[in-house]
């Protein structure tokens, strides 16, 4: 693997864990009510455990957010 590559992955993942925080952000500040009323009302200590599989896995988070329910819950 050349250096270029190697630093254009680097860059991917930076922009990628990013754009996590900004997504982990949202869903820990407004988004976790459309996702999980319960979850909501958590104290922040719990929220910070939340937010590492959040900053992870913020494309499925934003899809949840936007309305979009899983495939077992569409019916």
């Amino acid at each position: 693997m050349s250096e270029a590559a190697a630093k254009a992955i680097w860059a991917g993942v930076g922009v990628y864990a990013a754009l996590g925080l900004i997504a982990a952000a949202a869903l820990l500040s407004f988004g976790l009510k459309r996702i999980d009323p319960q979850a909501a009302r958590a104290p922040w200590r719990v929220k910070l455990l939340i937010a590492p599989g959040a900053v992870a896995l913020w494309p499925l988070l934003a899809l949840r957010m936007a309305g979009v329910k899983p495939r077992e819950d569409r019916r």
